[in-house]
């Protein structure tokens, strides 16, 4: 538990670290872990709050969290999510304890309480978690309730989810948290996400908005958003070095030069990341042995 000048204090610090709010297409998870991992870092523990649409969680929904891209990045406009995690810290105010949201990419200016990052996302039906920081992600499944009930004979602890939606969900999806071990710690999915985020906005602010009102360049701008507003696209191309139906050998081929410019940006972005949280890492590691 904190108090409120500690809490902004804090939220100051966060924002030196050069995180890449900016980019609010994808990634959430990997900035909250970050945030979260720095935090320690600091001493602090802080818990993480989650927010799903129903796409997430119903199986006869498609509704997302979604608004406008102010950006003008987005291919049609719109920024969507199915779910959104930002870091919560204990803040003492007065008499009082608030959970306070620390998520510079929705609210820039300090700390909320919880319920008003809960009102921004502007969703009907959201349902919201606050959890462990620990819990770096979540996988999810058609498997009901009901079923998983009817064969949790055969199941070992282990395999049992850790978080149980109640039994009129029967027919939705079961999220299942884990923890940034294994695979994800493996396959450095945070260092990889941050710099995706961070060479994507590099991409915006160099290549697209100094053309978005420039008519002489609209199909350029076009395929642009196609590349940097589509997350899907844009790690296929960078962090996976593959292709897609949209990010085909003719796309690839005409762009081929600032493809292989931002590939290197991205490479080094990456190794930057890296370092960042082997750092983090070493921090959190010395203050628990101390």
């Amino acid at each position: 538990m904190v108090d409120l000048n500690t809490a902004n204090a804090l939220f100051a610090a966060i924002l030196q670290y050069g995180i890449p709010f900016g980019y609010q297409q994808a990634n959430c998870h990997n900035i909250s872990h970050y945030i979260s991992m720095l935090l320690a870092s600091k001493g602090y523990l802080c818990a993480k709050i989650w927010a799903f649409a129903p796409v997430v969680y119903s199986t006869s929904s498609s509704k997302l969290i979604s608004f406008a891209d102010k950006k003008n990045i987005s291919p049609n406009g719109k920024i969507d999510w199915g779910y959104h995690v930002a870091p919560v810290l204990q803040v003492r105010m007065g008499t009082k304890v608030r959970k306070m949201v620390l998520d510079p990419g929705l609210f820039p200016k300090g700390p909320v309480r919880y319920r008003t990052w809960l009102a921004k996302l502007k969703t009907r039906k959201l349902i919201y978690l606050i959890v462990d920081s620990e819990w770096y992600l979540f996988n999810s499944s058609v498997i009901p309730n009901s079923q998983l009930q009817s064969d949790s004979d055969g199941l070992s602890d282990s395999n049992q989810p850790n978080v149980k939606l109640p039994d009129w969900f029967s027919d939705k999806l079961i999220t299942d948290f884990f923890k940034y071990e294994e695979d994800s710690l493996e396959q450095n999915w945070i260092e990889k996400g941050l710099a995706v985020n961070e060479t994507a906005m590099t991409f915006y602010n160099a290549e697209i908005k100094p053309l978005l009102h420039s008519k002489q360049n609209l199909l350029l701008v076009t395929d642009y958003k196609m590349l940097v507003g589509n997350v899907f696209n844009f790690e296929t191309i960078f962090r996976d070095t593959n292709w897609n139906n949209e990010m085909n050998d003719d796309f690839q081929l005409r762009h081929q030069d600032i493809i292989a410019k931002y590939r290197e940006i991205y490479l080094w972005n990456f190794n930057k990341w890296k370092e960042s949280l082997a750092a983090l890492n070493e921090i959190i590691s010395k203050n628990s042995i101390g």
